[in-house]
């Protein structure tokens, strides 16, 4: 018998949300520098869809899937040249490499590259 792309992903997905990767993404970016509401604005939902997440109720999907995994993804960035508490300070602060911006701004506004090459650039001591 053949299985079709959508029985196979359908499978997929209980595996995924019983790996518990998306809560433990949640969990590291709540550990790490955002609070529940700046995550859940970074990413285009509640709050409540964040603490789903993190508990495993839920999994994120599409745009906000890949929003949360840009903003992960920026963190690890962070993590390599910063404390915790660094990165959390990075993310807030105003940047003249950014024109004065806050890196946690720009992720709201969806402008993930530009965030990504200041910190590309903060790894290589290019700043």
């Amino acid at each position: 018998m053949i299985r079709s792309e959508s029985s196979a992903r359908a499978m997929a997905e209980p595996a995924l949300s019983e790996s518990g990767l998306y809560a433990r993404i949640v969990e590291d970016l709540r550990d790490r520098a955002l609070t529940t509401q700046e995550l859940a604005g970074l990413v285009g939902v509640q709050p409540r869809q964040v603490t789903n997440w993190a508990s495993g109720q839920s999994l994120p999907k599409g745009a906000r899937r890949d929003r949360l995994l840009e903003v992960d993804y920026i963190v690890k960035l962070l993590r390599e040249v910063y404390t915790c508490e660094g990165a959390e300070i990075w993310l807030h602060g105003r940047k003249r490499s950014l024109n004065g911006e806050r890196p946690i701004d720009l992720m709201r506004d969806g402008r993930f590259q530009t965030v990504v090459h200041a910190v590309e650039r903060l790894r290589t001591g290019a700043m």
